[in-house]
């Protein structure tokens, strides 16, 4: 029976990354993409619009939508719960020294 030996050079041996840095990797990449034209939202709007800013739009027409169906269906519990984000917001900007 004959001993196979494997040799290894330097360029053949695969650095150990962290999951720290695949983890910074990810970050820096998805905040590239989101930094990124968003050309359907640029064409619409005749103006520069980034993944970022459709996002957050898209995320605020979503709650607008949901606030208007709590109203619909419940308006008192939909108020206080508007009164309640209103005094949160309020106490949070007071803490971190914003205007309130």
């Amino acid at each position: 029976m004959q001993q196979a030996t494997i040799n290894f050079t330097a360029q053949q041996v695969r650095a150990r990354v962290s999951l720290a840095d695949k983890v910074r990797g990810l970050y820096r990449s998805v905040n590239r993409w989101l930094d990124a034209r968003s050309a359907f939202y640029s064409r619409i709007a005749e103006f520069e619009v980034t993944r970022r800013v459709a996002i957050r739009v898209n995320l605020v027409t979503m709650a607008v939508l949901v606030v208007i169906a709590a109203v619909e269906t419940a308006p008192v519990a939909a108020l206080a719960a508007a009164v309640s984000a209103a005094w949160l917001m309020y106490r949070a900007l007071e803490k971190k020294g914003g205007q309130a």
